[in-house]
């Protein structure tokens, strides 16, 4: 099993549209995937389902003693299933500061583990400080979602050094990429901040597939959809996240045993 975070310094840079629509990538592709809400706004609930707001999920999980199998949620995708938030300002107002989260945020990707996911993939609050770190920390990989405008781009240096940081304070947890979000195909500027990324950085910091700023993504948040589920026929954008998927496969190890990357059927004998 792997664990993986999406993590950025600033807020609105698409990552909770990420995490919805790669976990759902990734549970069709045949991966037991369990997607994680860490942030106290609850994004990833919002997006999916706005009953999940009276769920107990992570923060319940993290100040208590529950078990994981009472807070995860299924889904209709039998490889999909979701923790919510849970009650955050129910567990703050009864003084619940999780003194012991790293241990409990352990016990989850243990217990993720024994109930056979392949994959966690866990959405974080905006900054790497408080809860996020210690998230970050526990897991192996992280995913950069980085917006293509100029004052987003700058932070990478102190993204990188920070997540520096955490590795040489024992931490785990190595820099899968950076994903170039909200990319505006008609705006010069954001072309420019994408290409100069691509230039600045190497190349196996950066994911090959960048994801547009576009109204299906939007559109599909509002329905409580990921954008494949948004009409009876995936739309093409839909293809992105397939995309981030198999990349993000191929960076993280992410194989079933005996499989091989070069091990292709042969059409004819």
């Amino acid at each position: 099993m792997i664990a993986v975070a999406t993590a950025s310094q600033k807020g609105g840079v698409g990552k909770t549209t990420l995490c919805v629509n790669l976990a759902y990538s990734l549970a069709k592709r045949g991966w037991n995937t369990l997607l994680v809400d860490t942030d106290p706004q609850g994004a990833v609930g919002l997006s999916l389902a706005r009953s999940t707001r009276e769920k107990r999920g992570f923060y319940d999980f993290i100040t208590s003693a529950l078990d994981l199998a009472d807070v995860v949620l299924p889904t209709r995708l039998p490889e999909l299933s979701i923790l919510p938030a849970g009650q955050y300002d129910a567990c703050m107002r009864h003084g619940l500061v999780a003194a012991d989260a790293p241990a409990r945020i352990r016990d989850l990707l243990r217990a993720a583990e024994l109930r056979g996911h392949d994959c966690v993939l866990m959405d974080t609050a905006a900054g790497l400080g408080g809860l996020t770190e210690t998230v970050v920390k526990a897991c192996d990989y992280v995913v950069i979602p980085q917006q293509a405008e100029p004052l987003a781009a700058r932070s990478i240096p102190h993204m990188l050094e920070t997540l520096a940081r955490f590795r040489a304070e024992g931490a785990p947890v190595k820099v899968a990429a950076i994903l170039l979000t909200m990319v505006m195909g008609d705006q010069e500027m954001s072309l420019r901040v994408a290409r100069e990324l691509r230039q600045m950085l190497p190349a196996e910091l950066m994911f090959k597939q960048s994801v547009p700023r576009m109204a299906s993504f939007l559109e599909a948040s509002a329905r409580g959809v990921p954008v494949a589920l948004l009409k009876h026929n995936p739309p093409p954008e839909a293809l992105i996240f397939d995309q981030i998927a198999a990349e993000l496969e191929e960076r993280t190890g992410l194989q079933r045993e005996g499989e091989t990357h070069h091990a292709h059927a042969s059409l004819l004998d």
